[in-house]
């Protein structure tokens, strides 16, 4: 099986991170291509910068063989220009908001989102609206952290986060919690959490459910 992971974002260190993490996940069972948008900015944080983010997506996918591919993975949690790379596209085409949610749905009643960005959680709550799970989400919060440094400032970053996640426990007491970003793709492996909350790392939920798709579709 072959997935193909396009990151939206124009920093090359972060698709590298995510490949890698993709394929230590995936094992051998599934080959990894991993590429990044030409054009765009190099951290999504705007509905300018998803609009931007859409076109060049979108565009990397157009006049592009399926038959290269079994899946695509838009690797950047706003999932910019997702319905229309489904539309272009006849194999399965997963992001890692959607992919995350639904994950944090089958594990509980109630979910949190940690995320970087102060734009990020108005932006996300309309995704939400769109999906129907608003009424689950008990809270998103915006985590300041140089998205640009990463994956260099992981240590930097896995303090907030902790901070954050402990905070979302200790005041929504959610099911689950959903690290999301591309940015911090494989952090939440790296922190703690109390009983009766779950982690779930938006990279990983998108690699399970392109997998699944995958296998779904070879029958």
């Amino acid at each position: 099986m072959r997935l193909l992971m396009l990151n939206g974002n124009t920093n090359t260190a972060m698709t590298d991170a995510m490949a890698s993490r993709a394929r230590a996940f995936l094992g051998s069972a599934v080959a990894i291509r991993a590429e990044t948008v030409g054009q765009g900015v190099p951290y999504i944080a705007s509905r300018r910068d998803c609009a931007l983010a859409a076109g060049a997506l979108v565009a990397s996918l157009e006049g592009r063989a399926d038959v290269d591919h079994d899946a695509v993975l838009l690797a950047c949690f706003g999932e910019p220009g997702l319905a229309a790379a489904r539309e272009a596209c006849s194999v399965p085409v997963t992001g890692m908001l959607e992919a995350s949610v639904l994950c944090a749905l089958q594990l509980g009643a109630r979910f949190s989102i940690v995320t970087p960005g102060r734009r990020w959680p108005r932006m996300i709550e309309d995704v939400l609206h769109a999906m129907g799970a608003s009424r689950r989400c008990l809270g998103i919060s915006a985590v300041d952290i140089d998205d640009l440094s990463l994956p260099v400032q992981r240590d930097q970053a896995r303090a907030r986060l902790q901070a954050a996640v402990a905070d979302q426990q200790a005041r929504l007491a959610p099911d689950a919690i959903i690290v999301g970003g591309a940015a911090l793709a494989g952090l939440a492996a790296d922190l703690e959490v109390g009983p009766g909350c779950r982690l779930v790392d938006s990279l990983d939920a998108a690699l399970a459910q392109s997998l699944a798709l995958m296998r779904l579709a070879k029958g």
